[in-house]
């Protein structure tokens, strides 16, 4: 009898591939959409959500398998975007993405493929690989299972996934992980998914629909309060905001021309509604030496305090290496190089090699390349 895997089918390329991928290797396989927004937020019903929806449908067709749509709605909000509002309301840079997988694809729908259709497996198309391999076939020797990152390197997802547990990724197909996304569209489109494969791929916060920008989004969900721009290292006051949420560490300010080198956000203080910025996009006061993170969720083994880790705060960069000393609740972060603009709500996430170890959350900047605390 053939192994039933439940493939998370969003309606890209990505998810659509790896379902199809499933099914010529013999599974028995299930397409599961999620609705994680409520196109009523949007105020219309054509928010690209609904379009996403009759993609999934149209692949599921395509590859002559079941499909079925599951309202995450409540989930959603509750879990992931009340915490991302209330980050951003307290001058936090958060990744929702992280949240997203961890609460809901990896917990939720992992949950309902188990108890509503009896599923061996859950799969997505997430650029990573395990140390099971890409369709969990492989024993390990410790019989651990272990995140590594995919094959593609401008593609690895790695990053998203680092608050994931181990018995999440026991029963989780990573069918792209040793796929680039080159491969995973010519399989596209020698497989009639030619439309899907030149769909225009997406970025950033899925929920935000046809808004113009994040900026304008959030403010349907954050109540201003003004408060003054203040120069970080001379104290003058150089402007005034309507919110700190429409601020991020390392974000150039439009205050005018009062420096040919340009105004960029130091930090946030949340209480008093102060956004500090100073000038030039490479001021060493936005050179991070040393952070404190939450003590980090180990996918399977903390690591002890000597060990030789990397570590990297977004997923664009490249992970360099890091120092760090593990407290009871609190860790202690020097990278080998500076960051630029590491903001609390950001995510550290850490590698040996290929795996993904975990994550912490940053909770403050300790030392910049000024060489005192911010």
């Amino acid at each position: 009898m053939s192994r039933r895997v439940v493939v998370g089918l969003s309606g890209g390329v990505d998810s659509a591939v790896s379902a199809l991928i499933l099914k010529n290797r013999g599974y028995d396989v299930i397409g599961v959409h999620m609705v994680n927004w409520d196109s009523m937020e949007e105020g219309t019903s054509s928010c690209p959500r609904t379009k996403d929806e009759a993609d999934a449908r149209v692949i599921a067709e395509r590859l002559s398998i079941p499909f079925h749509t599951v309202n995450f709605v409540k989930e959603y909000w509750n879990e992931v975007f009340v915490r991302m509002v209330e980050g951003y309301s307290r001058g936090k840079t958060i990744v929702p993405d992280i949240d997203c997988n961890r609460r809901i694809k990896f917990h939720h729908l992992h949950s309902l493929a188990i108890e509503r259709f009896s599923a061996d497996y859950i799969a997505t198309g997430h650029y990573v690989t395990t140390s099971r391999g890409d369709f969990n076939q492989e024993n390990t020797l410790d019989g651990k299972c272990r995140l590594l990152k995919g094959r593609d390197p401008l593609k690895d997802q790695s990053f998203f996934l680092c608050t994931l547990n181990e018995e999440q990724l026991k029963r989780s197909m990573f069918p792209l992980g040793s796929l680039t996304k080159k491969q995973v569209k010519e399989i596209a489109i020698e497989n009639n998914l030619e439309e899907v494969a030149k769909r225009k791929e997406s970025f950033g916060i899925c929920f935000v629909g046809k808004k113009k920008n994040f900026d304008e989004f959030l403010e349907q969900y954050i109540e201003n309060r003004n408060g003054p721009i203040i120069d970080g290292i001379s104290g003058e006051k150089i402007g005034e905001h309507t919110g700190i949420h429409n601020f991020t560490v390392g974000k150039r300010l439009s205050i005018g021309s009062r420096s040919h080198l340009g105004y960029f956000v130091q930090r946030i203080q949340a209480q008093n509604a102060t956004v500090y910025a100073v000038e030039s996009s490479c001021h060493p006061s936005l050179y991070s030496t040393q952070f404190t993170i939450e003590t980090p969720e180990w996918i399977v083994d903390a690591p002890s305090n000597d060990s030789k880790l990397l570590c990297r705060l977004q997923r664009s960069h490249s992970p360099i290496g890091c120092s760090f000393s593990i407290d009871s609740s609190l860790t202690t972060v020097i990278p080998s190089l500076p960051f630029r603009a590491v903001s609390p709500g950001q995510m550290c996430v850490f590698y040996n090699g290929r795996e993904c170890m975990g994550g912490g959350e940053v909770i403050h900047v300790n030392h910049t390349l000024n060489h005192h605390s911010v």
